[in-house]
């Protein structure tokens, strides 16, 4: 299992990296857990608990793909899998925009979205 802790600081319309992702092309299986601060919305309780997530990535060639490998993981992460999907072609190396939507519950009735927040996919050696 591979796996990298990162934060995300929301101010505004802002979304800021604790630290920046950087993936190399054919990388994959590497779980990222995003804590998030700076996020004023509140859910049934003070943590994320119960709160469904998925996402909206732009890949560099501009296509918007939705991401449904993301979990909760227990009170306050969100889990990311990088997949190869995300990493296994040349018009994906570059840039990638990755969009959070939170869900109140299982039921994705009730949605709050996150600013997007990006990471890099660089070509192998």
């Amino acid at each position: 299992m591979i796996t990298k802790n990162v934060n995300i600081k929301i101010t505004d319309d802002r979304a800021v990296l604790s630290e920046k992702i950087i993936m190399y092309q054919n990388d994959k299986g590497i779980d990222i857990y995003f804590t998030i601060s700076g996020f004023n919305y509140k859910f049934n309780k003070d943590n994320l608990t119960g709160v469904a997530v998925d996402g909206r990535l732009a890949k560099p060639s501009g296509e918007i793909i939705t991401v449904k490998n993301m979990s909760i993981s227990g009170t306050n992460k969100i889990k990311f899998t990088i997949d190869d999907t995300m990493t296994d072609e040349l018009v994906e190396i570059g840039t990638h925009k990755l969009q959070i939507s939170l869900y109140d519950d299982a039921t994705k009735t009730n949605r709050v979205t996150m600013p997007p927040i990006t990471f890099e996919v660089k070509e192998q050696l």
